[in-house]
């Protein structure tokens, strides 16, 4: 886990995660980047990574060109102020990937992906605001950071920019960031960082941010999945000499009423959001593994000899788990798993094994020896190996 050091982890999860910045020293120390400017550079000619250039013309004047890019699109950069974005890298590297480990303080469904910067001397991508948390690694090399909370107003913009850029920026803080140095930041709060030399490169580590209106659509789809909510509008008591054409306060408080009585269903909410949390993007949907054909599947008894010599699972990182505790029909406790988006066959598994499952990104030899114990377990291994939603360790 990073360190908070003067801070607790409560102190952090109450007074500022979505409420205020925190600068972090030396929270990872001895933090080494795993990708060198160029292997990241390598990266941006790749068709299925989603890169982008930043250049700065000027003070308020900025260009953004999409990958993927050619080894030429390199040599016509400028000297100094350009920056290298790489989205996902946690989908397309392991080693990037076990960096998510140290944030586990936080739900990991919440996580959206770990975007890697490197810039240039001067390189950045203008002063902006976000909708999302992020914690913001620094690498290698040194940044400057600037942060604001004044003028987050969708209005504040550069106008000609095709990024959204603050047109208004008055400086409130001001840091200087070294390898190892982390800046979390909440929604809406103004930051411009600046490369301070030709070695920068900065992790960020990205959280997802949910709009009411795409709850609300999210939730409707799913009650029309799970064929749910079939109760009829109930009119209110008409008055006499009503007038045909007028819509009641009554009548859009039975309206109110009837959706009210669907959000006060914990389950229904519950198992939704389970879905929801543990969509995919449509861009890792395209990066998720390809399933084991007929003739690449063993036999269940085959996969169960292989339990005994393999030294442990680890997940894809594409694909996204979550897990909640529901009362059946019976009004048992039910633990369901949700993946990528959908609630999971499990096979009548453990509780305890589907949420180990679920939190943890490997499983050991001897916790699966400890799961095989109860052979439901190993039928949902099995389900998700044939996917390659896990895959032995190598």
């Amino acid at each position: 886990m990073i360190q908070f050091n003067d801070t607790t982890l409560h102190t952090f999860l109450n007074e500022f995660w979505q409420k205020k910045p925190l600068v972090l020293r030396n929270a990872l120390p001895n933090f080494e980047s795993t990708l060198s400017a160029e292997e990241l550079g390598g990266l941006s000619l790749e068709e299925e990574v989603e890169s982008r250039i930043v250049i700065q013309k000027g003070e308020k004047d900025y260009q953004l060109l999409k990958g993927p890019f050619t080894p030429q699109t390199y040599e016509t950069l400028p000297d100094s102020h350009w920056t290298l974005l790489i989205q996902g890298v946690d989908r397309l590297i392991p080693e990037v990937t076990d960096l998510l480990n140290d944030f586990d303080f936080l739900p990991r469904w919440r996580i959206d992906d770990i975007m890697i910067s490197y810039a240039v001397k001067g390189g950045n991508v203008g002063p902006h605001f976000d909708h999302y948390d992020v914690f913001l690694l620094q690498a290698a090399g040194q940044r400057n950071w600037k942060l604001t909370s004044k003028d987050c107003t969708i209005n504040n913009y550069i106008q000609g920019v095709d990024l959204r850029l603050m047109e208004t920026f008055q400086v409130e803080e001001e840091f200087t960031f070294k390898a190892g140095d982390i800046l979390y930041l909440p929604p809406k709060w103004g930051h411009h960082g600046v490369a301070l030399d030709d070695e920068c490169i900065t992790y960020s580590i990205g959280y997802r941010s949910y709009r009411g209106q795409e709850l609300w659509d999210s939730f409707g789809d799913h009650l029309c999945e799970m064929n749910a909510f079939k109760t009829l509008y109930s009119d209110p008591t008409w008055p006499e000499n009503l007038n045909p054409a007028e819509i009641t306060q009554a009548a859009s408080q039975q309206a109110q009423t009837l959706l009210q009585s669907v959000l006060q269903d914990e389950n229904l909410i519950k198992t939704w959001f389970g879905r929801f949390a543990t969509q995919l993007d449509q861009q890792a949907a395209q990066q998720l593994p390809e399933p084991l054909t007929e003739t690449e599947t063993p036999t269940f008894e085959d996969f169960i000899g292989a339990l005994q010599v393999e030294i442990g699972f680890i997940k894809d990182p594409v694909c996204r788990f979550a897990y909640s505790h529901v009362k059946n029909q019976d009004e048992k406790t039910q633990t369901l798993l949700y993946i990528n988006g959908a609630i999971w066959n499990t096979f009548s598994a453990s509780p305890h094994f589907i949420a180990q499952l679920a939190n943890q990104s490997f499983l050991t030899q001897e916790e699966i020896q400890q799961a095989s114990q109860n052979e439901n377990n190993i039928k949902l291994l099995f389900d998700l190996w044939k996917l390659q939603y896990l895959i032995f360790i190598e």
